[in-house]
């Protein structure tokens, strides 16, 4: 299973279509910077691409990335996150549910876990990245007007006061590896940790996109 192979395969089939009128160029009528990838040109002042490109970036040595989310539905919420290495490699990553609360109170649990989760494994130096630029605000201003957050947001502060750490926002589209363990952790009975050796393939596939340098696809 060489990823690069695969991907190099994928993109040779599509242009064979492409080439023998199986798809046109009306399949890429959104997303004129995909079709580039594969090979095929587009007039870029007369499409009407609303497409962008989503990129997860390694961190540099000796920083670890920190990526958490939290996931609200009509009956239940989960926190998610991960722990990856300046290759892109995953160190640890956890899921557990919530009460059911606001997406900012996901949020913040989900960033209280993961950083709990630093420090047992003994990193010093993160670079948090959330896709709530909400959540980069408070951490960075510390100023929300909610009384509900303070205890959570003092949490986290006492945590980061130990940490040399950099916080960021990542678009939703970048962030699908902390999403996918959110909405996981929603349907747990309790906090869990998993085995990095043996994660689920859904997961294994969007960490080496990410790994890999691959796009993720942002429309409008």
């Amino acid at each position: 299973m060489d990823a690069a192979l695969i991907i190099n395969n994928v993109k040779r089939k599509v242009l064979q279509l492409y080439t023998y009128k199986v798809i046109s160029i009306k399949t890429f009528s959104r997303c004129t910077k995909l079709a580039l990838i594969f090979g095929i040109y587009m007039d870029m002042n007369t499409s009407n691409s609303l497409d962008s490109f989503v990129y997860w970036i390694k961190p540099k040595p000796p920083y670890v990335k920190l990526n958490t989310d939290g996931s609200v539905g009509l009956l239940r919420a989960g926190a998610g996150g991960l722990i990856r290495d300046s290759l892109g490699d995953i160190m640890a990553a956890f899921a557990a549910p919530l009460q059911l609360v606001d997406v900012i109170m996901a949020e913040l649990n989900a960033l209280l876990m993961g950083l709990q989760l630093c420090l047992k494994i003994g990193v010093t130096f993160v670079w948090i990245e959330v896709d709530s630029l909400f959540l980069v605000q408070i951490i960075k201003d510390g100023v929300t007007g909610n009384a509900q957050y303070f205890y959570l947001i003092r949490k986290i502060k006492s945590l980061l006061n130990v940490l040399n750490f950099d916080i960021s926002h990542i678009f939703r589209e970048g962030n699908v590896c902390a999403n996918l363990l959110a909405n996981k952790g929603s349907s747990l009975v309790g906090y869990e940790e998993f085995d990095i050796l043996n994660l689920e393939p859904s997961l294994k596939g969007m960490l080496l996109m990410d790994k890999a340098s691959l796009p993720h696809i942002r429309y409008g």
